[in-house]
Parts: C-alpha cells; structure tokens; sequence
C-alpha cells in the first residue's frame, strides 16, 4: 500500500536519506562477497532505522512479496516500477530442472543512485540462495535440484525508479559433448522406452558420424576407462564441482587413461557403436550420475528460446476490466489455466507487464495475468469538498484509516462494499460507500 512521505518522521526521513546516499556507490557491479540483503539490513540496524516503523515495513514487504509471488514460465521478460513512497517488493515463482542455468538481467533505471535488491530463494522453504545489490547487471545461477524457485526485487529505501528483468536459458557447461554438434543432435532423450518398455532411457543419444571427437565438457578427472557391458567402449570422468560422475558411452575408440585430468574441450574418445549399440548408427551415449541417474539433458542443452527487450511503457497503479467477463490466468498465455473470472469495470491493481500482458493482483488478494488487451485505466470522477475517514485497505482485519480531505481525491471506481479513491500522487485509499 502506498505511504504519504509527509507520515514518516522528518528526521527518519533526514537519516534515511543519509543513508541512501552513502550506501550507494555508483558501480554498475554487483557485491559477491556475501548476502546483498543481509548487507543492508546490517546498515539500517546500525543507523537506527531498522526499529523503525518504516524500516520495520521495509523488512516486512520482502516476506509478503513472497506470498503474493506470481508464476512464470522461462524465458521471460517482465517491466514495472517502484515509487519512493511505496514500500515494496515484487517476486515472481518458476520451476527449473537440475543442471538447468539461466541467466537474470536487470536493468534498474533508477532516479537517484539507490541499488535494486535482487534474491533467489530455493523452495519450498523459500530459503534464501544468492542476493545481490544491482544497478544494471547480469548474473547466472544454476539450478542444483530440481523444482521451485523464487525471484525476489526490492529497492533500497526511498528508492524509486523503472526496472525490466529478463530470464532466459543459458549453457551450463562449456563444451557440447561431441564435437561439432549441439543438442539439436540428441535424438534419444531421457525417459525413453527401453527393451520393449522393461526400463528407460538414464541418458541421450547424440548422433554423429563415426570418429568424430568426444569432448569433455568440464574440467575433471576421468576415473574409468572400460569396454563391457551395455555400454561397450566407454570412459567415466568425475565432475569435481557438482560432484557428478560423467558417462560417456559405445564408442569407437577411447583416447584418455584413468585418473588423467581432463579440462573442457579434451578429446575422451571417438564416437562409435560398441556394446549394445552395435545394431544403431553411430552415436553418443551421454548419462550424468549423482546418487543415481539424473536427467542430462539441461546441463548440455544449447538451444535456448530468445528474449526480446521489452519497450519502455508507463502503467498506471489501477486498472479496470473493459470487458463483460475477463479470465485471470496463472500464466502470461491463453494457454494458461483460469484463476478467477473477473467481471466488467472490476478494478485490479498493476504489480507488473510483460509484452501483451499485464501482471495483476485482485482486491480479494488473487495474483495473475490479464491480457492488456482486456484492461484499461479507469475513468477518474471529482469528489465533492468534505472531511471523511478512508481506509487504506478493502480487508475489514486492516483497520489503518487516514482523515482526508476528499475534494484531494478522484473516484477510480467499486471494490467489494468500498469506493476506491487516489489523489494525485497516486495514493490508493477506500472508502465505505454511504460513509460520505
């Protein structure tokens, strides 16, 4: 909810904006050293503004940002803003498989020199796993267990500006296994059915020609060279940095030696169709083991889906719906499951935007996306001179209320039993309808 600057302390507003100065150098850089957040709470302990109501809400804004986190679907690209009188964070959920990286660029175009607090939390705990202090910047974060992960941006106190983040998919290793090719050339994956459907796939085929190079795709140490079994000619190599056991499969010729060390880019072997592999063409069988068998295909994916820049658009903090009946959906795509149904002139608040859709959280709490097609700003109507009480939420368990002078005020539209209001500073306040 938004927050009248006049409300704050004049001098927590005099501090405040000493800190803000001196913690803000102008790096475009990001602190790597430790936790970015953990940084900053540190400070406005120290400087007294953490026990403070404000520093308290500021604190308090990163937990609720996770329970109003919406969905996404990598790649992504996502725009909004924040106001220096907001105190707010946003986050956004998304599933990612082991082995999988992906890269996050912000870019946090900022009317002061203030940082944007950028987290990844693991789930289901949302723990916290790396945050960093951004202006403009880029960082690449690699998923070491399979499922959900959160997204989490903040400003630093007063801090206010644009910002657009992208996500998409990146290399996790630096080297495509067979040499020449990518994983386009996978033609066997994961999963698929084995001797009539007795087993599965613990693996991929890479197809290439006879005697083409089998690289190692990290730095490593080859721990068995082999020829037997379903794999026939094979070569085992230790990735020491995620602790996985690397299996490179049927192939023609073996080039290296046990415990040799290996860096990215070695040649193992040639590919080849030993063991059971004798009656297929020639390929590679690639497989990655850590406690058993894991799907390796995202740490040699090298095809990724490409994210444009989104333009610069400006929304306003309200939006109503224009249509008789509009599906939110839990995802930026009609092929996305329906949430609610909202009716027409509903009012919703704007958290977010991507290219043709508009994040957005109902008055009831309910968090996801609206086509822009399906929105538009909703029709501001004077209010007549009086001095009334409003809220600052529609929930009745949210009993903060401001004296207000209305004719300061517009009527945006109905929430639940409430009129919504805003000044020109954009200040949402509710009123009870026939309280004025």
């Amino acid at each position: 909810m938004k927050r009248n600057p006049s409300a704050f302390p004049l001098v927590v507003l005099s501090v405040l904006v000493l800190l803000v100065s001196s913690c803000n150098n102008q790096t475009l850089r990001i602190f790597k050293s430790s936790s970015a957040r953990t940084q900053y709470l540190s400070t406005l302990e120290n400087s007294g503004i953490a026990a403070t109501k404000i520093g308290e809400e500021w604190h308090s804004a990163a937990g609720k940002a996770i329970l109003n986190a919406a969905d996404l679907e990598i790649p992504i690209a996502i725009q909004g803003s924040f106001k220096s009188k907001s105190i707010e964070a946003k986050a956004w959920r998304f599933q990612l498989e082991q082995g999988a990286s992906i890269t996050i660029l912000v870019q946090w175009q900022a009317k002061d020199s203030s940082e944007l607090i950028v987290d990844l939390l693991d789930g289901p705990a949302w723990e916290e796993l790396k945050s960093y202090a951004i202006q403009n910047d880029s960082v690449k974060f690699e998923a070491e267990k399979t499922g959900g992960y959160l997204l989490r941006i903040q400003p630093e106190l007063l801090g206010e500006g644009n910002f657009q983040v992208r996500i998409y998919g990146t290399a996790t290793y630096a080297v495509f296994p067979v040499q020449g090719k990518n994983s386009r050339a996978i033609q066997s994956v994961w999963g698929d059915a084995r001797d009539a459907g007795r087993r599965s796939h613990e693996g991929v085929d890479i197809f290439a020609a006879r005697g083409t190079p089998v690289l190692a795709p990290v730095d490593g140490v080859v721990t068995a060279v082999r020829n037997r079994g379903l794999g026939g000619k094979q070569v085992w190599v230790r990735d020491r940095e995620r602790n996985w056991n690397l299996y490179f499969a049927h192939l023609d010729s073996q080039l290296v030696s046990n415990l040799q060390r290996v860096n990215p880019g070695d040649t193992l072997g040639l590919v080849g169709n030993s063991g059971n592999a004798r009656t297929t063409a020639p390929h590679l069988h690639f497989g990655i083991y850590q406690h058993g068998a894991i799907n390796p295909y995202p740490a040699i994916q090298t095809e990724f889906e490409v994210v444009s820049e989104l333009p610069e658009r400006e929304f306003p903090p309200v939006m109503k719906v224009n249509v008789s009946q509009a599906n939110l959906r839990r995802l930026p795509t009609t092929k996305s499951e329906v949430i609610s149904k909202l009716d027409a002139n509903a009012l919703v608040y704007v958290s977010a935007a991507t290219f043709d859709w508009v994040q957005v959280q109902t008055v009831e709490g309910i968090n996801g996306y609206l086509s822009q097609s399906l929105l538009s700003q909703p029709e501001a109507s004077p209010m007549a001179s009086s001095t009334v009480y409003a809220y600052t939420s529609p929930n009745p368990f949210v009993l903060d209320s401001l004296l207000i002078q209305l004719e300061n005020f517009s009527k945006l539209g109905s929430a639940q039993e409430y009129e919504m209001i805003q000044d020109r500073d954009e200040n949402l306040l509710f009123l009870k309808r026939g309280n004025f």
